[in-house]
């Protein structure tokens, strides 16, 4: 197939309806912002929600143990994928009482169930892989990460102009809060009736075979290469960001939403720009996580100048880097991992992730508390690592790109 001129109409239906269920859905991220304005308007300090974070993320590392006992075989694609909107339905409406004397624990209790959906991300890559073939894949993966924000870019400010200027008040966000659990009961829906169960798609529970999953030797390279990557943008949370924005700079919650509106939007003009280029792997790898470092470089700039301009500058190069890099890295992973292990692999990464991911908010809220620089220094090391990685396993022909 040519896939030089593919346009999103002609993907394979499982493909489409997938991409737009993320579209859909793509609004309701704005909760995961609105959840750190709430705390931080009611009275918690950057460290305290970290703490908060971190507790959570503590609690729901049983998770995995426990859905193992209450189920014994593999989940569908559609009912994995609905469990995770049910959830977060569930702990927006938790969410919503969290006034009064009991705040705290209700705020714990809402943050953990949604926390608990995460353990079901693997069907994610995984129903990828089979959603969109090997011939049209890095094309895919780049409609992916850019119909959605078609969507969020006019969301997101319509939002954060309300929330700021309209209904500038903390319980203006716990009736956010609500909307968010109509709008995911409402994905339940679109899931159950557009996503499609593709019969290799499954979320495996809990594996019992007893033969162990030989990585192939040039995995290992892209292991140590992910891992970087994860801990240096999972250095920078949402939290760090909110409150760089919103207490460090003294912007408003509109403000922080109008970066993401540069987020779509460069996704959207690059993405648009890239579609029908041809696919310059090592390049794309390399200069996207360049332009990560680069990002980071900004933050920094921005405390130095007191000023938002470079942040926004910094998600420019942040955006950008992820356009170029994403696409060819997910390709390459799936590349590198034997079909028949790809459900129980990508459980595993995700296991690895919610491992090293547990005190994460704990450890950036605390670095940022100590010396304003750090997260974002420790954050451009660990790229530069990945930079020099990519670099090493494609020229020594490791992987394929």
């Amino acid at each position: 197939m040519n896939t030089k001129n593919l346009r999103f109409r002609d993907f394979p239906r499982d493909a489409k309806n997938y991409i737009l269920m993320h579209t859909f859905g793509s609004p309701l991220m704005i909760g995961e912002y609105a959840v750190i304005m709430y705390l931080f308007m009611t009275g918690y300090v950057i460290l305290e929600v970290g703490i908060l974070y971190t507790i959570v993320n503590i609690i729901v590392a049983i998770g995995p143990f426990v859905v193992g006992k209450l189920i014994d075989k593999a989940l569908s694609a559609k009912i994995t994928m609905a469990s995770i909107y049910l959830l977060e339905a569930v702990s927006y409406f938790i969410l919503f009482f969290a006034v009064g004397p009991y705040a705290s624990l209700i705020l714990l209790t809402g943050l953990t169930v949604m926390k608990f959906g995460t353990i079901f991300y693997p069907i994610y890559p995984t129903y990828e892989h089979y959603a969109y073939p090997e011939d049209i894949r890095e094309r895919a993966f780049l409609y992916h990460i850019m119909v959605p924000e078609y969507v969020q870019i006019v969301a997101f400010p319509a939002f954060g102009f309300v929330l700021s200027y309209i209904f500038p008040w903390a319980d203006a966000y716990r009736y956010l809060f609500l909307l968010l659990c109509i709008g995911d009961l409402l994905m339940v829906i679109y899931v159950l009736r557009r996503i499609t169960n593709i019969k290799e798609a499954t979320f495996v529970i809990e594996v019992r075979k007893k033969n162990k999953f030989k990585i192939p030797k040039s995995f290992f390279s892209l292991f140590f290469i992910e891992i970087c990557l994860a801990l240096g943008d999972a250095l920078i949370t949402t939290i760090v960001l909110a409150y760089f924005v919103l207490i460090v700079l003294k912007e408003t919650f509109f403000v922080l939403m109008l970066l993401e509106v540069i987020n779509s939007a460069v996704t959207i003009l690059l993405g648009n720009f890239l579609k029908d280029k041809k696919i310059k792997s090592r390049v794309w790898l390399v200069g996207g996580v360049l332009l990560f470092i680069a990002g980071q470089s900004m933050f920094i700039f921005a405390v130095y100048m007191d000023n938002i301009i470079p942040v926004f500058v910094a998600i420019l190069f942040l955006t950008s880097g992820n356009v170029l890099w994403f696409p060819v890295h997910k390709s390459m992973i799936y590349k590198t991992i034997p079909e028949e292990k790809r459900g129980v692999f990508f459980g595993s990464m995700s296991t690895t992730y919610r491992t090293i991911g547990i005190f994460i908010p704990f450890i950036s809220t605390f670095l940022i508390s100590i010396y304003m620089y750090l997260p974002f220094i420790v954050a451009m090391v660990l790229y530069l690592t990945s930079v020099i990685g990519y670099i090493k396993i494609t020229k020594q022909g490791t992987i394929s790109v």
